[in-house]
């Protein structure tokens, strides 16, 4: 009992301290706010809190174009995460309309969407008209499926900050004097 109670570290160890809880709160609320921010990104990504990739102003009200924006540039039939060149310029007219509409405050992303599937469709009826090879039809289809679903699955988050930059709601334009 004597020897546990004289028990001193030995040379070059030291005690061990206590933890410093408010370190340690700081640590743990870090790490949730980081947690949060993956969870906000991911839910923009997949669609939003309810599945609808919809913007929205946080106390409900309808937001409204926010004045003085100029829209970035279309980028044709790419994003900010991955671009390439589709090689046909009617589709790249289809992705740049696509673009625009993202970038205008208060159009719906499924109202894009479908105005752009409707876009790339016609290329390949003008195609199917213009060259009558089932062929080409085929490819042209499996590209336009292929641009469709990377919009529908992988365009909410674009939509989103598209959105963000286009609007604002009616509480950001309010300064105190």
């Amino acid at each position: 009992l004597v020897a546990a109670c004289a028990w001193r570290p030995a040379r070059g160890q030291e005690a061990p301290q206590t933890p410093d809880w408010r370190m340690t709160l700081k640590t743990i609320r870090n790490g949730v706010h980081k947690i949060d921010m993956y969870l906000n990104a991911a839910l923009d990504l997949l669609g939003g809190e309810d599945g609808l990739c919809q913007y929205k102003c946080s106390d409900g009200s309808r937001p409204v174009p926010r004045y003085g924006y100029k829209p970035s540039p279309p980028n044709g039939c790419g994003s900010p995460l991955f671009g390439f060149d589709i090689g046909i310029p009617s589709m790249t007219r289809c992705c740049n309309h696509h673009d625009r509409c993202y970038d205008t405050c208060g159009n719906k992303k499924n109202d894009c969407d479908e105005q752009f599937q409707t876009c790339l469709s016609k290329i390949c009826r003008d195609v199917q008209k213009t060259l009558g090879i089932s062929e080409s039809v085929q490819a042209c289809e499996s590209t336009v499926q292929l641009l469709f679903d990377a919009v529908i699955h992988l365009g909410c988050k674009p939509y989103l900050d598209s959105q963000r930059a286009a609007c604002m709601c009616h509480y950001e334009g309010k300064t105190d004097l």
